[in-house]
């Protein structure tokens, strides 16, 4: 008697589980494969921040996956990018007068158009101490992405639920092993 509700109540805990972990691509109707993709807008100044620069070649590329994209800006100093996976994203744009790398990341969100606006800044001689400090950053935003996407894949979800299945069974278990003590029970 004991051993089938532990057994139906461990079963519903795990169908519970997998319907709590799953819920989020449950109610947007969305896998990581069916993701929307996003699209970025900017304009590219020159080095005094006023003046459009035309011509440039800015480029963008993916901290995890690796995936660059690029767009050449007009004659206002605009570019538009289209389709973009959603992620983080470093920045270079690459001129006339030379190659330009952005301190920061951009983040690029699914369904979303992202506008930026940069400013052409040369490296100064102690700043490529930090462009490598930027290069471990970068290193580790990758090895915590892939940890993330693990988790999230069907995979992960899959052990996360059996992780928690075990920790609830070894917690029933115990509770249900103990008898009640009756002087007419042998």
């Amino acid at each position: 008697m004991f051993k089938t509700v532990r057994l139906k109540s461990v079963s519903l805990i795990l169908i519970f589980s997998f319907i709590l972990f799953n819920s989020p691509y449950l109610l947007t109707g969305q896998t990581e494969q069916t993701k929307g993709k996003g699209d970025l807008i900017g304009k590219v100044y020159g080095k005094d921040g006023t003046t459009a620069v035309e011509g440039a070649i800015f480029k963008i590329k993916n901290v995890v996956s690796g995936v660059v994209y690029e767009s050449k800006t007009d004659k206002l100093g605009t570019f538009k990018i289209e389709g973009i996976e959603e992620g983080m994203y470093a920045v270079g744009i690459v001129t006339e007068e030379g190659d330009f790398n952005v301190e920061s990341l951009i983040g690029i969100k699914a369904n979303e158009i992202t506008k930026v606006t940069f400013a052409l800044k040369p490296y100064a001689k102690g700043e490529v101490k930090k462009a490598e400090v930027r290069g471990k950053i970068l290193e580790k935003a990758k090895a915590a992405s892939k940890i993330v996407k693990f988790f999230s894949s069907p995979i992960g979800l899959a052990i996360v639920i059996a992780a928690s299945a075990a920790i609830v069974y070894g917690v029933v278990t115990p509770a249900a092993a103990e008898e009640e003590v009756s002087p007419f029970r042998k």
